[in-house]
């Protein structure tokens, strides 16, 4: 684990509140409220964000030094909204003179500025001083990916991957750039020609015995109003679930996660169930005998499985769902739904079910300590302190930062 002892000032500018709302909360929402809690009590947070239907948490609030809360524009057009990212409706609904004049008054008067999400990387234009900007996922990647499964309006898929790009080449040459997936830090780094650090989320260790129950249960886990997601538990439920009742009539199907479409909503049925905006995941885990991740789209490291692996739970999954996964004893890696199907049907029909994770399952990939929060803020200070003293990255273009 990386350590620092840092003594500063941290303008810490996020693109929504940061929050673990069930239901209104997202992975964007859930890195810098989990970095902001874990980063040493010797680093001065000043919280500048945009304000929406989550209010900043009491444990944020107390966690810093100040808080400032701007007003975003209202929305005027869902087609615009759908353009998003740097050069669309998100950008520009925050993009106000009260919100460019508060990043360059607050950067000037800290030590270094760490700016989340990419509707607010274009604060980096108004930010004085040491520079460090995660986008999560590059937003020209994940645009080419709609892109790739839009099924009507390419053109406009195909614009927004073209300003996206355009706007991350202006981005501040001084800034250090992250994202979380290590190979789309390597893709992102190879089209803009400089340095970008990946950081992986963390996850909690969770190795509770999970319940009795009469039927087994497979489940599935993330945001349901992801386009990814939602083709993913429409294959789940319409062509690997028919595959396992063959073998396993009585198996129960867990479709769970935060605002499900009426697609999801859907799929529910006698032995499918869907679960919106679940308080805690974990718990759908601890309550599942596996977890099955049929991705056949998808960019950046896919927390749902982490956070399955770190509960003790058996994951099968496709290569796009395991991407940048290393290897693990609860982890099966298949390439088509046959092959998923009969896993699941071997872990539904094992012995002794269900069962407590194997010795040193619960604690990471390969018998590795679980990656937590702990590590990951201390990583994100690590960058904040390489922007104040004007290093590089040393070697390649692309570094990732990983737990030993």
């Amino acid at each position: 684990m990386i350590q620092y002892t840092l003594a500063m000032k941290l303008l810490y500018v996020t693109e929504s509140v940061p929050n673990r709302d069930p239901e209104l909360g997202d992975g964007s929402s859930m890195i810098p409220y989990e970095v902001i809690r874990h980063l040493p009590p010797d680093v001065a947070v000043t919280l500048l964000t945009f304000t929406g239907p989550v209010p900043v948490p009491p444990e944020i609030r107390d966690r810093c030094d100040a808080v400032y809360e701007l007003a975003p524009r209202e929305e005027f057009s869902a087609f615009a909204r759908s353009l998003g990212g740097l050069a669309g409706l998100g950008k520009h609904r925050r993009s106000t003179p009260s919100a460019r004049a508060a990043a360059a008054r607050l950067s000037a008067d800290r030590d270094a500025t760490l700016i989340h999400g990419p509707h607010a990387l274009f604060l980096s234009h108004c930010a004085t001083g040491p520079l460090v900007l995660q986008t999560v996922d590059p937003w020209s990647i994940r645009a080419g990916m709609d892109t790739a499964i839009a099924r009507t309006f390419r053109p406009a898929y195909r614009l927004r991957e073209h300003l996206a790009a355009r706007a991350e080449r202006q981005l501040p040459s001084r800034a250090r750039l992250l994202t979380v997936g290590a190979r789309d830090a390597a893709a992102w780094s190879a089209a803009l020609g400089r340095a970008v650090t990946s950081i992986p989320n963390g996850t909690a260790a969770a190795g509770a015995r999970r319940r009795e129950r009469d039927a087994p249960v497979v489940c599935f886990a993330g945001s349901l109003n992801y386009a990814p997601n939602v083709d993913s538990a429409t294959v789940l439920v319409n062509r690997i679930a028919p595959l396992v009742w063959r073998e396993v009539p009585g198996a129960r199907f867990v479709i769970a996660g935060r605002r499900p479409t009426p697609a999801v909503q859907a799929l529910a049925g006698p032995h499918v169930d869907v679960l919106p905006n679940v308080p805690s995941i974990l718990e759908v885990f601890q309550e599942s005998d596996v977890a099955v991740f049929p991705d056949e789209h998808g960019v950046g490291i896919r927390n749902s499985v982490l956070e399955a692996l770190a509960a003790g739970l058996p994951v099968v999954a496709s290569p796009v769902a395991a991407r940048e996964l290393p290897s693990h004893p609860l982890l099966a890696v298949l390439d088509s739904e046959e092959a998923l199907a009969r896993k699941v049907v071997e872990h539904l029909t094992a012995p002794g079910r269900p069962q407590d994770p194997p010795p040193g399952a619960a604690a990471g990939p390969a018998g590795a300590a679980v990656r937590t929060w702990d590590t990951v803020a201390a990583e994100y200070l690590a960058e904040v302190q390489a922007a104040m003293s004007g290093s590089t990255p040393a070697g390649e273009l692309t570094r990732t930062n990983r737990q030993p």
